[in-house]
Order: structure tokens, then sequence, then C-alpha cells
């Protein structure tokens, strides 16, 4: 898998660690180590812009191919609907305790989600890294090379951009949002009005899927994610439903966030 997702990324002009020496025998490869830790660490530095930039560019070089590539899947266009339903089912079961009305909150919510997300089952499905954020991202020497990419399949277009700017993890500042937004869409050629609510309604659906990875995490044995990250996930769901106007979801939320964070 990673193999096929490298050589698709390399034959798209995007950048990914030079593969040393491979052994599918083996089942093992060697790549070139950088010595940088991810993109995160520019988050509050000048360098983000550079870092940024870099990275929407890569997501409109992999969604350019008219043809498909052999070996790479393609995703459910239920899957964004299907897992934001899981994902905050999930959220709301592990924290019933303190919420003691989830049950009748989630069928709500279910409700709503079945209603006002059901667009996002209507699109042609392009390349997409999945997982595409500051940590799945190395800055060196001024160039920006994609890791993690294993899972490189066909889903929304807008799934990757939605993920670097209305990142789960952290908050960009709205003049950057915006920049990001306005840039992508332009170069895209795509009418700004309707991306803007598009890519909203996109991050949405994905950080309510996360809510319930963040659950699924501590569960695991790894309980920082939910403890570090609940906070930042809300807001960005919060600020989604403000901008599209789901003021039946806002409320539901808004009740959910503050018994819970």
């Amino acid at each position: 898998k990673y193999l096929k997702a490298d050589m698709t990324l390399n034959s798209l002009n995007i950048s990914t660690p030079k593969i040393i020496e491979k052994n599918r025998s083996q089942k093992y490869l060697l790549m070139k180590y950088y010595p940088t830790n991810n993109s995160s660490k520019y988050f509050k530095k000048d360098e983000i812009k550079n870092v940024l930039q870099l990275a929407s560019q890569n997501i409109i070089n992999l969604q350019k191919p008219r043809k498909k590539f052999m070996g790479i899947p393609i995703k459910s266009k239920s899957n964004l609907i299907k897992n934001a339903s899981q994902g905050i089912e999930t959220y709301i079961d592990y924290f019933d305790h303190k919420i003691q009305i989830g049950v009748y909150l989630n069928k709500l919510i279910q409700q709503s989600i079945k209603k006002n997300l059901d667009i996002l089952e209507k699109y042609k499905p392009t390349l997409t890294h999945g997982d595409y954020f500051l940590e799945n991202l190395i800055f060196y020497k001024k160039e920006l090379f994609v890791i993690d990419h294993q899972d490189l399949h066909y889903n929304h277009p807008y799934l990757d951009i939605a993920s670097l700017i209305f990142d789960a993890r952290r908050l960009y500042s709205p003049k950057i949002e915006d920049k990001l937004i306005k840039d992508y869409a332009r170069k895209s050629y795509l009418s700004l009005n309707k991306f803007r609510y598009d890519i909203h309604l996109v991050s949405l659906a994905r950080n309510l899927r996360i809510l319930g990875n963040w659950v699924s995490l501590y569960r695991s044995g790894k309980p920082h994610y939910l403890k570090k990250f609940r906070k930042n996930t809300w807001l960005q769901i919060l600020k989604h439903v403000e901008h599209l106007r789901l003021w039946d979801l806002r409320e539901l939320f808004q009740e959910i966030y503050f018994k819970t964070k």
C-alpha cells in the first residue's frame, strides 16, 4: 500500500521521503531521514505561511489527474455521513454520565445529520490523503514532504483541504483561514461562496468523526488525545454549524460541549 501510494504521489510532483532501500519479501523499506520535526513545530512561526501554501498546492496537484490510478481504493460516498454519525454517537455514549440525557440528544442529532448532511453523498471522488494536517507534513530546506500516506484513496474532493484548514488539533487565525480558503478557491476555479459552505460541511462531518476517534484512543490506553484536543475539536464543530446556520445542531452541540469540556 505504501509503495503504491508513494509512487502515485511522486508521479503528481508531490514530494515524499526518498526510499533508499526496499525489500518486498521481508516487507521493509528504508527512507531518508530529515533532521527536523513535522510541520507542527512551525504552527506559530512565520514559516507556517510557506508550509500551508505548499500544502494547499499539493492538494490541487493530487486532484489534477483525470484517469484513475489502479490499486487505489475508492471510499463509499456515504462514508462521511456514516462516520460523522458514529463519531458523535461514540462521544455521547462515553460521556453519558455527564450528559445524562445523551440518548435523547443523540437521537435528535442523528436526525439532523441525516437531513442536513445528505448533500455530502453527491460528489465526484478524487485522490485523497485522508489525514492531511501538519503532523503528516515535513518542512525541510523550504521543501514540503508528505508522510503517512499509505491509506491514499478516492474520497470527497474537499476532505484534505478541510483537514488542513480546520485542524482538530489546533485553531488558525481567522485571517489565515480566510486566505487559505480564498487562494484554494481561486486556484481551483471554484465559486468562493459555495466552496465556503461545502468545506464547512465536509469539515463538520470530519470533526464529528474525530470526536469518536479521541474516545476510541482513550479506551485503547492513549488518553492524552481526548484530554488535549477535545476542546479545539468542539470549537471547530461549533464554528461550522454557526457558518452553516444549522441552529438545531448548534443548540444540541453547545449543550454537550459545556457538559463535557
